[in-house]
């Protein structure tokens, strides 16, 4: 982490180190990217330390405008995600899992992709992590 998003570190969970390092590179102005470069930053991580990755993730952010989410893993078990319209055509939301047995109707979301929900609908792209950003010295 850079010095200063570090120095925001309050806690020690992996929940909060994912979401510093999706600031760290550049959450704010990119959700899919920052959220890609973080997911490859932690692949590294583990591959530098001699491990396997084995990352599955499903995570949601929001900054009071677009509602974003991720599902992904590094192998074949991508926890799940959901979304359904409201009945009352209010809205949409996005769960880990349905929660009426009633036959809503739930459509999954793919894995390996990113969710972006606003006023104006729900668009899904597919989801990879990339390289992280890399700071050169001159």
């Amino acid at each position: 982490l850079s010095d200063d998003v570090f120095d925001r570190r309050e806690g020690t969970t992996d929940s909060e180190l994912f979401f510093l390092l999706m600031i760290d590179e550049g959450l704010a102005g990119d959700p899919q990217g920052a959220v890609s470069r973080a997911t490859a930053r932690v692949i590294e991580a583990s591959r530098r330390a001699g491990f396997e990755p084995a990352l599955r993730l499903t995570a949601a952010l929001s900054d009071g405008e677009s509602l974003h989410a991720v599902r992904y893993a590094t192998d074949a078990h991508a926890p799940t995600l959901y979304t359904s319209v409201f009945r009352n055509g209010g809205g949409r939301c996005l769960m880990s899992e349905p929660f009426d047995r009633d036959g809503g109707d739930w459509q999954p979301i793919p894995p390996s992709s990113f969710v972006t929900i606003t006023r104006d609908g729900m668009t899904i792209r597919p989801f990879a992590p990339e390289p992280a950003r890399l700071a050169l010295a001159v």
